[in-house]
């Protein structure tokens, strides 16, 4: 197992795993999602946000009312995502993200909801995890 101090930043840690990851088969995901579940996680609150935003400057793509946008992703975190667009949205609106991962190959697809409109784009939160599905 390695040392955490081969690894002096959290990213580092986190770019490590992903790269795990995506090596992996979908059973061998499977088995150690089975795993990770087991494991006892403390809950904390974090205030009304779901998790602590990334950088994340990827351009990705999204649908609502049967049309499909392109634009750049400013932040992520496990609660929702920004958006950077001049597109007109509504609050409420629904929206379906094809998120990909850093090889670009594989990407997830998530529903989300807008909740936040403002001049530099739209801030997006997840619904339900049970609807994300993986393409």
């Amino acid at each position: 197992m390695d040392d955490m101090a081969d690894y002096p930043h959290e990213k580092d840690i986190l770019l490590h795993l992903f790269k795990k990851i995506l090596e992996m088969t979908a059973e061998e995901r499977l088995d150690l999602l089975d795993k990770l579940e087991e494991l006892p996680v403390k809950n904390l609150s974090l205030g009304e946000r779901d998790g602590i935003r990334r950088l994340y400057d990827q351009t990705i793509s999204f649908s609502t009312q049967d049309r499909q946008y392109t634009a750049v992703c400013k932040d992520i975190s496990n609660g929702g995502i920004f958006i950077q667009t001049q597109d007109v949205f509504k609050l409420g609106q629904l929206v379906t993200l094809d998120i990909p991962f850093s090889s670009k190959d594989e990407s997830i697809k998530v529903s989300a909801e807008i909740v936040r409109v403002d001049t530099e784009g739209i801030g997006l939160k997840f619904l339900k995890k049970e609807n994300v599905t993986y393409v």
